[in-house]
């Protein structure tokens, strides 16, 4: 054989032998994140859910803070990159430089001159006291377009973050926009933190009242220490079987099976490895909340509230929307399977409501996502059905998020961007005044004759029925244990 004919077979080879190499590492890398082992949605399917001996209730579930928090938004940078395809979520990793945001004008997509710029620990000036709008003029610093719903921002490249870029980036984001006083929020403070430990302390004593001082615990999933500490209080009061349930209507891999239960289970054989002294924790999964019908009258009776002054005549179609996925990228999310039963109810309920109750003139009702929309065929965009309903001319259009159960930073912010795109009167520099968390923060928009009313989350007066189907959650596996007496609480849960 000739020589080149050789080194031509030889090349080929090498190229053969690593292309192989890549499309094995492709595949190991990008296994889904929902079919990986332990398969906490195989569990929860198929646990045995009688509990024995000392039962404790740990809830954890990831919460928005109330203030600003370092810690909780660089945790929600990382919890996405296990639905993002290798090698695309190693490059998110990378520290590309600090990112800074104007303080005033925090959600633009074209370069502006800024007045001051501020980057993900507060500070608007550089380590050398210079400060970033100087160090902009001097060109140093560059703006990176935005896109989409996504603002863009400035970025120090010359700067290390300490971080990857994208983390630094929701951390500054947070700070000017979601938690600056008069900039998302009046008072800059956000209701969920505040919300969900008022609800689960409502929970918790109604099942008291029927269980007497159960141990239980509360903790936000994503400060880790916390929550470990959390769950160790728990154990440390000689429970032998931990019930966990989270106040979330539709359970999901994303939030629960590959999130808070694979953390908690991990806090509970670290603590067998420490403290255990050979004991083994039984751990069980509670219902999420739709699977009891109670929960649909939380968002049902607020809607009937909202139509109640809407006269007979007139046309109104209402979207029951849900957070949403790019649901193609995850064909095995949990969230598939146990959704379903919930929309559907809740669509059915919500078209007798505006046919057999109301009596519309013209009336309709559909299921939306509020994000993710143009990434998926699966359902549409909750804006899409908004301009969809404007132009077939339609009096009211009324959403009801019938996945959230607080006020947080996607109703209020992230979603609201995305829902109200196009409305000539949104406007995102317009801070939200928000002071009485008890009551629903309902936002009213006219577009083109169509009135868009965002009916907002079950709180305050519509809270009742949520709280009963979390109540009722925890008591379908309390209600088997063979030994109540056991059931006994000491100490502060809130951590």
């Amino acid at each position: 054989m000739k020589l080149w004919k050789k080194i031509a077979l030889g090349f080929v080879g090498v190229f053969v032998v690593s292309l192989a190499g890549l499309v094995v590492t492709y595949v190991i890398k990008n296994q889904p994140s929902e079919l990986q082992e332990p398969n906490y949605f195989s569990y929860y399917q198929s646990q045995d859910t009688k509990p024995e001996g000392k039962v404790g209730i740990y809830i954890s579930q990831m919460i928005l803070p109330e203030t600003y928090d370092e810690e909780v938004y660089r945790n929600v940078f990382y919890k996405p990159l296990k639905i993002i395809p290798w090698p695309i979520r190693t490059l998110l990793q990378v520290d590309r430089g600090t990112p800074l945001y104007d303080a005033e004008r925090y959600f633009e997509f074209e370069a502006f001159m800024p007045t001051r710029l501020i980057d993900h620990k507060g500070r608007d000036t550089d380590i050398d006291g210079v400060s970033y709008v100087e160090k902009y003029k001097a060109g140093d610093i560059e703006f990176v377009p935005g896109k989409d719903y996504t603002p863009g921002y400035f970025l120090f490249a010359d700067r290390k973050a300490g971080m990857p870029t994208g983390a630094a980036d929701l951390m500054a984001k947070a700070r000017v926009f979601y938690h600056a006083e008069n900039a998302g929020m009046t008072n800059g403070r956000v209701p969920e933190e505040a919300s969900i430990i008022k609800l689960v302390s409502r929970t918790m004593e109604k099942v008291q009242a029927v269980y007497g001082d159960v141990p239980w615990r509360w903790a936000n999933a994503e400060k880790y220490d916390e929550a470990r500490a959390a769950m160790y209080a728990l154990l440390d009061e000689g429970v032998d079987t931990v019930v966990f349930s989270p106040p979330r209507p539709i359970y999901s891999h994303y939030e629960e099976f590959t999130a808070t239960v694979k953390t908690s289970v991990s806090y509970i054989r670290d603590w067998e490895d420490q403290y255990g002294a050979g004991k083994t924790i039984k751990f069980i999964i509670a219902p999420q909340l739709s699977d009891f019908d109670v929960l649909r009258d939380a968002y049902l009776n607020n809607l009937r509230d909202q139509l109640k002054d809407i006269p007979q005549d007139k046309s109104v179609r209402v979207v029951a929307s849900f957070h949403g996925m790019p649901w193609e990228m995850v064909e095995n999310e949990a969230w598939l399977q146990l959704a379903p039963p919930y929309l559907n109810a809740m669509l059915s309920d919500i078209q007798s409501i505006l046919g057999e109750e109301k009596g519309f003139a013209k009336w309709d009702a559909v299921l939306a996502q509020d994000y993710f929309g143009e990434m998926t065929d699966m359902y549409p965009s909750t804006n899409d059905i908004y301009w969809q309903s404007i132009a077939e001319n339609y009096d009211y259009v009324i959403n009801v998020p019938v996945e959230f159960i607080t006020e947080n930073t996607d109703t209020l912010f992230a979603h609201a961007v995305v829902n109200f795109q196009g409305f000539d009167d949104f406007d995102v520099y317009e801070p939200i005044d928000y002071p009485d968390w008890d009551q629903p923060l309902i936002r009213k928009y006219v577009q083109d004759g169509t009135t868009v009313i965002y009916n907002s989350v079950p709180v305050g007066p519509y809270q009742e029925p949520l709280i009963e189907a979390h109540f009722l959650a925890i008591d379908a596996i309390l209600s088997q244990a063979t030994d109540k007496e056991s059931i006994v609480y000491h100490g502060d849960p809130i951590q």
